[in-house]
Parts: C-alpha cells; sequence; structure tokens
C-alpha cells in the first residue's frame, strides 16, 4: 500500500538526517578545502553547494504578459539620429 499522498517519506528523511550529521562533524574540514582552492574551483565548488541547499528560482509570468504568436510579425520602432543632418 502507498504511503498516503503528503506524508514525508521515511527512508529520505532518515538519509537526510545522516547526511546532515555528517556534514556537521566535518563543516570546519570542508570550510578549509573549499578556503585551500583556486579561486575559479572555489566559485564552482560554492555553486554546486548553493544549488543543494537553496531552493530553484522560478520563473513567474507576469498577468498582463501575452505568449508570442510565432505567426505575428514583431513590431520594430526606428530611431534616427539627431546628430544626423535630413537631406531633403
Amino acid at each position: 500500500m502507498p504511503r498516503p499522498k503528503g506524508s514525508p517519506n521515511k527512508t529520505t528523511k532518515e538519509v537526510k538526517e545522516l547526511l546532515t550529521n555528517i556534514l556537521s562533524k566535518h563543516m570546519d574540514d570542508l570550510d578549509e578545502c573549499i578556503a585551500a582552492l583556486p579561486a575559479h574551483r572555489k566559485v564552482d565548488a560554492l555553486l554546486k553547494l548553493a544549488a543543494m541547499i537553496l531552493p530553484r528560482p522560478q520563473i513567474e509570468q507576469h498577468p498582463f504578459m501575452e505568449e508570442w504568436i510565432e505567426d505575428e510579425q514583431p513590431f520594430v520602432i526606428h530611431i534616427n539620429d539627431l546628430h544626423t543632418t535630413a537631406q531633403c
């Protein structure tokens, strides 16, 4: 019988707790290792760690935004340079 919708997954919860405990014990080591990396590798490591803990950004659609219809031609506005002289 499957678990009810919305109820926590026991195994996932236990694994997350285990990993949290392991990481908390090695936080100082992790900090030193990251500090010792070259700048480009440090940025890469921090971005990968951030992706694991921060929620992914969601793209919001503005309520007034219309979907682009591919068959429509774009509306183009040409702006003339004020510093050029008009030829008559």
